[in-house]
């Protein structure tokens, strides 16, 4: 399978990782906790697959710093899969905000390398920002679903420009 696929089978992925992180943003505590967890695993291993890919798409131009942004992204997703199986203790907003300060890391080296517009790496600052005052003012958690939305719509953005550059090129 060349690059070119692997990158659009991963901008598929990041679109449907977004999709599926949207939806959870409006669903209610209240539904069953099998389901929500099911729901939680499918995004997370799709967020995985479009991290590879947006990290595989130009990595020897992202250099250093975009290995580092994409190795504490997949760190994040790690912590947050693995808080209460492991630990029993939620890390889930730890690894929340590692996963994020990693995306952001190779968001801004994909931006320089022409791969991402900055919007999308403003739509996930802006998700972390947001994020964090709902963490500390739980009153308002109606931004909860903001910051979901914000993170959805630039994670679904970042797939359909990976799927725009894998269409370019045959191999990349």
């Amino acid at each position: 399978m060349s690059k070119a696929s692997l990158v659009s089978l991963g901008g598929i992925a990041a679109v449907l990782a977004g999709i599926l992180r949207g939806i959870a943003s409006f669903i209610p505590a209240t539904i069953p906790d099998v389901a929500l967890q099911l729901l939680y695993i499918l995004t997370d291993i799709f967020i995985l697959l479009g991290i590879f890919a947006l990290y595989g798409v130009q990595y020897k131009e992202t250099g250093k710093l975009g290995f580092l942004g994409f190795l504490i992204a997949v760190v994040g997703i790690l912590v947050i899969r693995s808080s209460k199986a492991i630990t029993g203790v939620n890390l889930y907003p730890a690894g929340s905000l590692i996963f994020s300060l990693g995306l952001i890391i190779l968001g801004i080296r994909l931006w320089l390398a022409n791969v991402l517009p900055i919007w999308v790496v403003g739509l996930w600052s802006l998700s972390v920002l947001v994020g964090i005052i709902v963490y500390f003012v739980p009153s308002l958690d109606l931004l909860f679903v903001v910051a979901g939305l914000l993170f959805a719509i630039g994670f679904a953005a970042a797939g359909i420009k990976l799927q725009s550059v894998a269409k370019l090129a045959k191999d990349i």
